[in-house]
């Protein structure tokens, strides 16, 4: 996971729609995000293995399994172990909050939202305490040869 204090967030986002990842690029580049965006899993997993990421978008389409295994997929790599994901889905429902948060699922959003909704749900995910440390600055040596150090 990259440091954020020197450089935006990273966040893929994989969704078929052309229109709809379209927006999700405007409304995330807007706020200062950075952004990947893959139309399927297979262009988003050649992503996982070149770039670090902090957060996954990931749309569910037809099947609940599909996306599941997808997310599985894209968690694999060095740049996504542990990084949560918010799902998107046509028609949520509350029967999948526990195969979602098995594959790392933190939010599902329905597809129809306003943008302030998505903002809300990708500021508080990337606050997580699992990912706190990484939005931190290192602390700085203070131990110089004027302190004395009890052991």
């Amino acid at each position: 996971m990259e440091n954020q204090v020197t450089k935006p967030p990273m966040i893929l986002v994989v969704e078929p729609d052309p229109i709809m990842l379209t927006g999700f690029a405007a409304i995330l580049d807007m706020q200062g995000y950075r952004c990947f965006l893959a139309r399927d899993a297979n262009v988003a997993e050649k992503a996982t293995v070149e770039f670090p990421l902090d957060l996954i978008i990931l749309s569910i389409g037809e099947s609940l399994d599909q996306a599941m295994s997808d997310a599985r997929a894209l968690r694999m790599s060095q740049f996504t172990e542990g990084i949560p994901i918010i799902f998107i889905a046509s028609y949520p429902n509350v029967d999948w909050i526990g195969p979602l948060n098995s594959v790392g699922g933190v939010y599902c959003l329905p597809r129809t939202f306003e943008p302030q909704i998505l903002l809300d749900a990708v500021n508080k995910t990337l606050w997580m305490p699992h990912l706190a440390t990484a939005r931190v600055a290192p602390p700085k040596a203070h131990l110089s040869n004027a302190w004395v150090r009890l052991n």
